[in-house]
């Protein structure tokens, strides 16, 4: 033991250094066939500290700083077992210390009360160069709620997977300086959802844009976002990544947009539906839930049967067990019957504005149903469910 020198030893607050792998660990990418992206970097410079962690389509960089420290130095250690040591540990602070051993080379140290644990290094020199912000970006400023607003709204209605069109699998944003709005979008060719955020004065926009970002840049922006701060978004035309930074710069975040366009879906939200349907949210919710009994499968059935004044809700499962259900709403008009997957309206219905009323709109059954919440002047949400069966 006495060959070992430490070198660049730093203390850090436990719960403050915990929080922010957590969230980096989002961006890392365990499965690759480069192991070094399964890996942090980690770049100190006095009490300043930033992590690194990069799958090659996001590139995420969060920033804090130290209770101690009077070195600069770089360490790169595997994510995974610097996350469980440190999520583990009994102190509220803990040491690292970068150690030299003439016998066996260098490693890492996390010190902290009784327990020691010695890691070893990844080559810093290995990891991937990040991007930086071009001088000639654009930036429009938004607030942290009405982007998170925007992708909760919309993200459950993604494909999983498209290898013909690559954009169903993330979130389309329009930002419309006229209308001073942001428009955000996703479909997996079956359903279609759009949230319209619209702005206030203060959160005017400057320039008119729109892009795609993918599925996994939706996770990481979910994890680092805090509701209350500005977002600023960096962009240029031509350009292939798109930038999300924190107004305080706690966290940087470069993600690589998806190629191709974004398939135009306002001819389908557009089309005159003049029945509308005033339903109370909640009522057709639990009706849904009690006609669900074949839950388990990705396709649920159901025949939902416009009356005068009442909704009957009718399915059936491989079994050939019958449901039957009904519940009042506002409507006076010819019977309509539509069939759709009750999975799709009951994630419709979950992840709508928490309204307690929701409209309907229908023009013919063949083109499905539109579901339609709005607070004017703040916000319209909009759900196209194509039929089913």
């Amino acid at each position: 033991m006495s060959g070992e020198k430490p070198n660049c030893t730093v203390v850090f607050d436990r719960k403050d250094f915990d929080d922010i792998i957590s969230k980096a660990k989002n961006t890392t990418e365990s499965k690759s066939i480069l192991p070094i992206l399964s890996n942090f970097l980690i770049e100190i410079s006095g009490v300043d500290y930033s992590i690194k962690a990069t799958d090659l389509e996001n590139y995420l960089i969060l920033r804090s700083k130290a209770m101690q420290s009077e070195v600069s130095c770089v360490i790169c250690l595997n994510s995974k077992k610097l996350g469980d040591i440190v999520k583990n540990l009994s102190s509220a602070t803990f040491m690292l210390s970068l150690v030299e051993d003439g016998k066996e080379g260098s490693y890492a140290q996390i010190q902290s009360g009784r327990s020691k644990f010695k890691l070893s290094l990844a080559q810093a020199s290995e990891f991937p160069a990040f991007p930086s912000i071009e001088d000639d970006c654009i930036k429009l400023t938004i607030n942290g709620n009405t982007l998170l607003e925007g992708l909760n709204y919309t993200e459950y209605s993604t494909a999983k997977e498209d290898i013909q069109n690559p954009n169903l699998t993330g979130i389309n944003l329009i930002f419309n300086k006229s209308q001073n709005t942001i428009e955000f979008a996703s479909t997996d060719a079956t359903r279609l959802t759009v949230f319209t955020k619209y702005l206030s004065q203060d959160d005017a926009l400057i320039e008119d844009t729109s892009f795609t970002i993918p599925k996994k840049t939706v996770k990481i922006l979910k994890s680092i976002v805090n509701k209350v701060a500005s977002i600023n978004i960096y962009f240029k035309k031509d350009s292939s990544f798109l930038v999300f930074e924190s107004e305080d710069k706690n966290w940087t975040l470069f993600s690589r947009l998806l190629e191709g366009e974004f398939p135009e879906y306002h001819i389908y939200i557009n089309q005159e539906k003049p029945i509308d349907i005033k339903i109370n949210k909640k009522d057709l919710k639990d009706m849904i839930r009690r006609l669900s009994f074949s839950a388990d499968g990705s396709v649920i059935p159901i025949k939902l049967s416009f009356g005068d004044n009442i909704l009957i809700g009718e399915t059936t499962d491989k079994d050939f067990t019958e449901g039957r259900d009904e519940i009042d709403i506002e409507y006076i008009g010819e019977p309509i019957d539509i069939g759709l997957n009750a999975k799709y309206l009951k994630e419709a219905l979950d992840n709508a504005p928490p309204e307690e009323f929701i409209h309907v709109r229908i023009d013919e059954p063949s083109n499905g149903i539109l579901l339609e919440q709005l607070k004017e002047g703040e916000y319209k949400y909009l759900s196209l469910i194509m039929p089913y069966g």
